[in-house]
């Protein structure tokens, strides 16, 4: 009885290991073999579709008050074509890159809202989810200020150096 159950586990975890092998009919009698094929076939066609519509993009940012960010995505596919858009609809939209890498750095962008997507060249129905990566450079006042607190240390450290020069050597 053990054995008997034993063998009807790994024919199982055979299986569920190895859904898209089909075992002969030596290592699985004719009732389990009908079955096993046909639940790999389902295995199989869900997976399929499942790697077919796999096109996943992301942003390493939401908000790139920097001005630049990287976009990457994924999916089984040679060819990959980059969208902007400033809607979301993609009425209008400009190529940024066509080809097989995975990923793209976007910097020099103004301020707004800008859209992406990705599209499959192969196959024209397939596309990537939207993704909105809103820009919003830091105020000019702000850079400023920190240029003259930056220049102020700068000055201090240059006069201190010099001044403690002088006190050494009299």
């Amino acid at each position: 009885m053990i054995l008997k159950v034993t063998s009807r586990i790994a024919r199982w975890g055979r299986f569920l290991f190895f859904p898209f092998i089909r075992c002969s009919r030596i290592l699985l009698p004719d009732r389990n073999n009908q079955l096993s094929i046909l639940v790999s076939s389902i295995f199989l066609f869900v997976s399929v579709i499942h790697n077919t519509n796999a096109l996943q993009l992301n942003s390493d940012s939401k908000l790139a008050t920097a001005g630049y960010f990287q976009l990457q995505w994924s999916g089984q596919f040679n060819n990959f074509q980059l969208q902007e858009s400033t809607s979301s609809d993609f009425n209008e939209y400009k190529i940024l890159y066509e080809g097989k890498d995975l990923a793209r750095f976007v910097s020099g962008k103004p301020d707004g809202d800008f859209y992406y997507r990705v599209k499959v060249i192969e196959n024209n129905s397939l596309v990537s989810n939207v993704v909105k990566v809103s820009v919003l450079h830091h105020p000019l006042e702000n850079a400023i200020l920190f240029f003259f607190a930056g220049a102020i240390v700068f000055v201090s450290i240059l006069v201190l150096i010099v001044k403690g020069n002088r006190q050494a050597g009299s």
